[in-house]
């Protein structure tokens, strides 16, 4: 059984997503505390701006145990007192498969067809593959997954337009200020959310830009490969003055700039106005900041309202692209069904050959070569005919292996070593 816990934009606000964001050092922890507490033997765990998720693989069906294990881990793991699995939601089976190719077609995006997701999903996809925590029933999801994405982006519309937040928030910017290529720009953080930013930004003409983080090795990574300023990550508080607009994307769990830091940043710039767009979970900049003169403050959900001119037709080519999705659930379901008759298939194959092979053996005794190649070609040809015909046979019963409460008689029908 395959299945999905999670809380995403659709459930939960970015306050009590926040709560559940999961940093990538502690993926592997959580996830082998998952496994060890319960009958799940795979894990990959999605946790971005939009959504923490849970995917998992398990032996047997008792998803309700599953969900009550994983629901306890996640609320330990953040220290949680309070109790928030109301807002969780939980598929198994198809639904899951389902919920997945949505994800990462951009289906279920906050913004519709946005394409950073599936970037976000291989991420950690690798990351728990590498780590181990994955096998060939979620490795197929995945990749699975991938492919459905790949084909939903090119054979309907739904990138038309602003697809990503990091687009959208470019795009805000350039609303509120005009020309954003005479503006000097800040961003701290450098992972996947402010990257993408940092290109649409220079897309526009942007060159005045620095970066930094907290690890400075990446900051200068990201400098180099597109040409900005860096600063140290603990200078950069004494240095927001500088900046007309201040990206912050980070996984810190606590405020990087409060309402005191961005007053000193006005004053040094005679109340100059400055732009804020903070598209961290949970959030980096104190919200007070927004009643401050002068300053405009934009967080991940506000992104949501911001309309932009294509969204119709990406909502009309979500039906288009779910005529994708479930043929390749279809395909995926079948291969995952399929496994489930592996055993028997595998008894059927080698007791039929090993009965053939016993049998032929007494009787080449008595045959000269040209007989004994004969008549191997024969028995081998019509044992691989009995072999496909019980096999057909075999998914037909057991609908593709969805029925299986006759397989143990069906495995001891075909124990021919007596």
């Amino acid at each position: 059984m395959i299945g999905v816990l999670g809380i995403s934009h659709k459930t939960a606000t970015l306050d009590i997503r926040g709560l559940f964001s999961i940093s990538q050092q502690d993926i592997i922890s959580l996830s082998e505390d998952i496994i060890q507490h319960s009958s799940i033997s795979e894990v990959v765990i999605i946790s971005t701006c939009n959504r923490t998720e849970v995917f998992y693989a398990q032996v047997g069906n008792n998803s309700i145990e599953s969900k009550r294990t994983i629901l306890q881990k996640l609320h330990e793991y953040n220290n949680l007192k309070q109790n928030y699995s109301h807002m969780f939601y939980h598929h198994t089976d198809t639904n899951a498969a389902r919920h997945l190719f949505e994800v990462t077609s951009g289906v279920d995006s906050m913004i519709i067809g946005e394409d950073q997701i599936v970037n976000q999903v291989k991420e950690a996809y690798l990351f728990c593959t590498e780590a181990a925590l994955t096998d060939a029933v979620l490795m197929r999801l995945f990749q699975k997954s991938f492919e459905c994405s790949k084909r939903v982006r090119t054979e309907t519309q739904i990138q038309q337009g602003a697809t990503s937040v990091s687009y959208v928030a470019v795009d805000w910017c350039a609303r509120k200020v005009g020309n954003l290529d005479t503006k000097n720009v800040l961003f701290v953080g450098t992972g996947e959310t402010g990257r993408l930013a940092l290109i649409n930004m220079k897309k526009r003409g942007v060159t005045n830009i620095t970066v930094t983080n907290r690890t400075h090795e990446k900051a200068l990574k990201v400098a180099q490969k597109q040409n900005t300023l860096v600063l140290p990550f603990e200078d950069f508080i004494d240095n927001l003055y500088k900046a007309d607009i201040i990206f912050v994307a980070t996984g810190a769990k606590d405020f990087l700039i409060h309402s005191k830091d961005v007053e000193n940043a006005l004053l040094k710039r005679n109340g100059q106005q400055q732009l804020y767009i903070d598209l961290s979970v949970p959030s980096n900049i104190d919200p007070e900041v927004n009643k401050l003169d002068n300053i405009d403050l934009v967080g991940v959900d506000d992104l949501q309202k911001i309309l932009d001119d294509n969204k119709e037709m990406r909502e009309l080519s979500v039906d288009k692209a779910r005529v994708i999705i479930n043929e390749l659930i279809s395909e995926y379901m079948t291969w995952l069904d399929s496994r489930t008759l592996r055993p028997v298939i595998n008894t059927i194959t080698a007791n039929l050959q090993q009965l053939t092979e016993r049998e032929l053996s007494e009787y080449r005794k008595n045959l000269d070569p040209i007989g004994a190649e004969q008549i191997d070609k024969y028995t081998q040809l019509l044992t691989q005919k009995y072999i496909r015909t019980f096999i057909r046979n075999l998914k037909t019963v057991t609908n593709n292996g969805n029925s299986i409460t006759s397989l143990d008689d069906i495995n001891d029908l075909f124990r021919l070593d007596q």
